[in-house]
C-alpha cells in the first residue's frame, strides 16, 4: 500500500497511519540522529521499559536445567512420579554446582516460589498437581527450550496459569479449558475474521453489519472496510471514553451481527466503566449480537470489570501478555471462550461451523493454523514453548516489577499532560489529543501534515489519529489534527522533553 505522493509525502485523509509514522520516524532520525529521536508512535513498550529482570534470570536457569534433564543420555519424559524427591535434589545440586552460592540461593528461592505459584493455580483450576507435575510440564520433550511441537491449544501449564490469572483479575471464573493460545493478540484478531469471514464459515460476509466504537484502533476499521462489511459506529464521550445513556438508541433498527469492543481503549487510553459495559451488554442482548472484546491493556487495571462479566454467553475475549510484561516478542496471546459462550455461540452459528469442528472454541483452534480456516496445519499451531514458559515466569515472579512499571507509566502520563498544558482525564498508556487544542491561531492554519513533519524534524514522532475515527465522526468535524502518543516508550525526562517540544512548537 503506497502513500499519497503530495507535497508532504502522505495525506491524513486517506493514508494508513501505521505507514505514515514510519515516514515521520525516518525524518526524525535523519534530522536529529537515531539516539535523539523521541518516538511516541509505537505501541510496544520495549523501547522504554525492558521485560522483568527477575523472571528472565529465572527462565535462564530453567533453560540451563533443561540441558541437564534432556540430552543424548537422558530424557525427562522417562521420569516417573516416584522420583520427585530425587529430581528436586538434582535441581538443588545443579544450581550449587553451576552458580555462585548467592546466585544459586536466589534461583532456588525463585524455583520454590514459581513451583508454589503453579501448584496453587492448578489447585484453583481443580487440578491436584505437585512438584513432579510442574517439572513434567516444563521439561517433557524439552518444552522450555522449544524442543517439540507444543499442544495446539497451548501447553496445559500455560493455560492453567493464565486462566487462574484472569480469574483473579476479572473476579469471574475462567477455566484452563476456556483458553486457546495464539501467536499474540494480532494472530487472534486475524484468526477471528478468517474463521467467520468469506474464507471460513461465511457467517460474516460482505454487507453484514458490524458495530464498533469511534475512535478505535485503526486496523479494525481497515479489516471491516476491506471485507466489505457495513460499519456501524457509536462515538464515545471524548472526555472520559464512556457511552452516553442514549448511545445505542441512536442506532435505531440496526441489526449488527458482531460488536467489536476494545477496552481499555486504543487510541484514547480510557477504560469502560460498569455503566457503559452494562449498556453495551444490554444492546448486544437486544440485537442478539456476538461480542469480540479486545482487552490487551486490561492488566493495567486489576479488578476492572470486563464485558465478560456482563455478557458472558456471547463474548469472545482476546488478551495477551505482551504489554503488561513489556515482552511483545514473546507472542503469547489467547482467546477466552467460556462454557456459556461456547454453548450459546455454537448454537447461534449452527449451519456455519464446518463439520470438522465440534464447537466455536474448537473451530478457533482449527482456524488459527497456517493455511485456510479449516486447519491444514492445526498440528503445529502453537505459541513457541520458550515464549510460553518465559511468559509464565513473568506472570508468577514479576508482580513487584509490574507494579513499579505501572507506577512509572503513571508518572509519564502526569508529566505528559502537565507538559502539554492539558487536563489528564485518567486515561492510561495512550494519549489522544487535538494539536489545535494547544495551537496558536497561526499554527491552526498550518496543515496537520506539515505540523507532524515539523515535529518530526525536531525529533518528536507521533502517530496521526484521523483514521481512528469513523466516517461519521470525520464528517462531523475535522479530525486531522488528532494524534496519538504512546507513553511507555520513553523515560520520564524524555516524555517531559517531548511535551515541551510539542507545546513550544504549536504555541510559537
Amino acid at each position: 500500500m503506497a502513500l499519497t505522493q503530495n507535497e508532504y509525502g502522505f495525506d491524513l485523509k486517506v493514508d494508513n497511519p501505521f505507514l505514515i509514522f514510519r515516514v515521520l520516524a525516518k525524518v526524525a532520525q535523519e534530522k536529529v540522529g537515531v539516539d535523539k529521536v523521541l518516538d511516541l508512535s509505537r505501541g510496544d513498550p520495549g523501547y522504554g521499559f525492558a521485560p522483568n529482570s527477575r523472571s528472565r534470570k529465572f527462565y535462564s536457569f530453567l533453560v540451563a536445567l533443561d540441558t541437564h534433564f534432556n540430552n543424548f543420555d537422558t530424557h525427562f519424559k522417562d521420569r516417573v512420579v516416584g522420583e520427585e524427591a530425587e529430581l528436586l535434589r538434582q535441581i538443588d545440586a545443579f544450581a550449587n554446582e553451576t552458580y555462585k552460592p548467592e546466585v544459586a540461593n536466589e534461583l532456588m528461592k525463585d524455583f520454590t516460589e514459581f513451583c508454589a505459584g503453579v501448584i496453587e493455580a492448578a489447585h484453583r483450576q481443580e487440578l491436584e498437581w505437585n512438584h513432579f507435575d510442574v517439572l513434567f510440564h516444563l521439561f517433557k520433550y524439552a518444552t522450555v527450550s522449544g524442543g517439540c511441537y507444543h499442544d495446539p491449544y497451548g501447553e496445559l501449564i500455560s493455560r492453567v496459569v493464565v486462566a487462574d490469572y484472569h480469574s483473579q483479575n476479572l473476579l469471574t471464573s475462567v477455566k484452563y479449558s476456556d483458553l486457546v493460545l495464539t501467536h499474540g493478540a494480532s494472530d487472534a484478531i486475524g484468526t477471528f475474521f478468517k474463521a467467520f469471514g468469506e474464507e471460513g464459515s461465511k457467517w460474516l460476509v460482505k454487507g453484514d453489519s458490524v458495530l464498533i466504537t469511534s475512535p478505535v484502533y485503526f486496523p479494525y476499521m481497515n479489516i471491516l472496510k476491506s471485507r466489505g462489511l457495513n460499519i456501524l459506529t457509536v462515538s464515545v464521550n471524548p472526555e472520559n471514553g464512556q457511552f452516553d445513556e442514549d448511545t445505542f438508541e441512536k442506532l435505531g433498527d440496526a441489526k449488527p451481527k458482531l460488536i467489536v469492543l476494545v477496552d481499555p481503549d486504543n487510541p484514547t487510553g480510557f477504560t469502560k466503566n460498569e455503566a457503559s459495559l452494562k449498556l453495551l451488554a444490554a444492546y448486544a442482548e437486544k440485537v442478539d449480537a456476538m461480542i469480540l472484546s479486545d482487552e490487551v491493556y486490561h492488566s493495567f487495571h486489576p479488578g476492572k470489570k470486563s464485558i465478560l462479566n456482563f455478557a458472558r454467553n456471547r463474548t469472545i475475549r482476546i488478551d495477551a501478555r505482551s504489554k503488561i510484561e513489556r515482552a511483545t516478542g514473546c507472542r503469547f496471546g489467547e482467546f477466552i471462550v467460556v462454557d456459556e459462550a461456547n454453548t450459546y455461540l455454537t448454537k447461534m452459528l449452527k449451519g456455519f461451523i464446518p463439520a470438522s469442528a465440534e464447537d466455536i472454541k474448537h473451530y478457533l483452534y482449527i482456524a488459527k493454523g497456517p493455511g485456510s480456516a479449516f486447519g491444514e496445519f492445526q498440528h503445529t499451531t502453537f505459541v513457541p514453548g520458550p515464549g510460553q514458559i518465559l511468559s509464565l515466569c513473568h506472570i508468577i515472579l514479576g508482580e513487584k516489577e509490574r507494579a513499579k512499571y505501572v507506577d512509572l507509566l503513571k508518572q509519564n502520563m502526569e508529566t505528559w499532560y502537565a507538559g502539554l498544558g492539558l487536563k489528564w482525564g485518567g486515561n492510561f498508556y495512550y494519549s489522544q489529543f487535538d494539536m489545535n487544542a494547544i495551537s496558536t491561531d497561526a499554527k491552526k492554519k498550518i496543515p496537520a501534515e506539515r505540523k507532524l513533519l515539523d515535529l518530526a524534524e525536531r525529533g518528536v514522532v507521533l502517530i496521526p489519529a484521523n483514521l481512528f475515527f469513523s466516517v461519521e465522526d470525520r464528517e462531523a468535524a475535522d479530525r486531522r489534527n488528532y494524534v496519538r502518543g504512546s507513553l511507555p516508550n520513553l523515560t520520564n525526562s524524555q516524555v517531559a522533553e517531548a511535551a515541551k517540544i510539542i507545546r513550544e512548537y504549536l504555541q510559537s
